[in-house]
């Protein structure tokens, strides 16, 4: 397949897990490192001639992609149904603004996440994916820098049940959207024993985040289900990262809590421009809230202002005390979108 053949990418939230469901929105979003592939054994049998094999059989369907760059403040919640687990209910803020929480709910067994169909390829090249989900996701920016614009970007890793020729949904158009930017964001870190709202904001200090989940899901192959698995069972999902700090006296408390293995409190929290006739006023919004333990001590990477930068990883841990799901995780997103499809 050509370049554009995995172009132009649109999809849906599925009501019954593999159905096909038309796109209802356009994903300004590339796929990336498809994999689309079904061993085929070819049995060796001597039927006296010089032909090596005279028949082969097929195995099960091996279909994965990467999706990349979704994060803007009106898709990203689409995708995070498929990647976190949440409600495409939202509760309504001010007049027009619409609030979505996501969180993985650790009590929770098997296959809990929302599966999409995605359909790309261009007008006359289009397929068709179905029972898409997750199997891990990065989410973050790169070091900020002068001369650099700093998006926040995000990159889902999917497996597909299904891959088929599809005409693609017509009538669809491109959504006006709002880029989530690094340099409008804080951080803020703390005791386990504070509020997430009420963490002090860090500054002068943090200069990249990435944080990264691993959802461990399990396609399940059965006798009966012929070249293709019947269901997704999901493990016990990991959520780590790494950030990026300026060596001042932020960095040796950051040395002290990894020293001491004292676990924190984190909130990354971003501001976008004002939703559209909200009133009262209600800015565009992202938070990450969970609680971290640093499992890695200062590497250096580098230097600035006299100051070593150096890189730190972390793992998120389940809070018990976070809110009712016990969840290690929780990402908060308000903006003006209705409703998730």
């Amino acid at each position: 397949m050509g370049e554009r053949a995995f172009a132009f990418l649109q999809g849906s939230l599925e009501t019954s897990k593999g159905s096909n469901v038309a796109a209802t929105r356009v994903l300004l979003a590339r796929l990336t490192n498809t994999n689309f592939n079904q061993p085929r054994e070819f049995i060796e049998e001597d039927r006296g001639s010089l032909v090596a094999a005279g028949r082969f059989v097929a195995g099960v369907k091996d279909y994965t992609f990467t999706v990349e760059g979704p994060s803007n403040y009106e898709q990203l919640g689409w995708f995070l149904e498929t990647a976190i687990r949440g409600s495409v209910a939202a509760s309504t803020v001010g007049t027009t603004g619409k609030r979505y929480i996501f969180s993985p709910n650790t009590t929770t067994t098997g296959d809990d996440l929302q599966a999409a169909s995605f359909e790309f390829g261009d007008d006359t090249q289009g397929y068709l994916m179905r029972y898409c989900e997750a199997t891990g996701w990065e989410l973050g920016f790169d070091t900020l820098a002068v001369g650099q614009a700093t998006p926040l970007n995000m990159s889902l890793n999917y497996v597909t049940q299904s891959l088929s020729s599809n005409t693609k949904t017509a009538g669809l158009t491109a959504p006006s959207v709002n880029s989530i930017l690094a340099t409008g964001g804080t951080f803020a870190i703390g005791a386990t024993s504070t509020g997430f709202g009420s963490l002090a904001a860090l500054t002068g200090s943090l200069r990249s985040f990435r944080a990264s989940g691993d959802n461990r899901l399990g396609r399940k192959v059965m006798v009966g289900d012929g070249v293709t698995y019947s269901n997704i069972g999901r493990g016990r999902r990991v959520i780590t990262g790494e950030m990026t700090f300026e060596g001042n006296a932020d960095g040796v408390s950051r040395f002290v809590e990894w020293d001491l293995a004292t676990e924190k409190r984190i909130r990354l929290q971003f501001a976008g421009p004002t939703i559209s006739g909200s009133s009262p006023t209600t800015a565009y919004q992202l938070w990450i809230d969970g609680r971290i333990l640093f499992t890695s001590p200062f590497d250096p990477i580098g230097e600035v202002d006299t100051n070593t930068v150096y890189r730190t990883a972390f793992r998120f841990l389940e809070d018990a005390s976070h809110n009712t799901t016990k969840s290690d995780i929780t990402v908060t997103l308000t903006n003006a979108e209705a409703s998730y499809t």
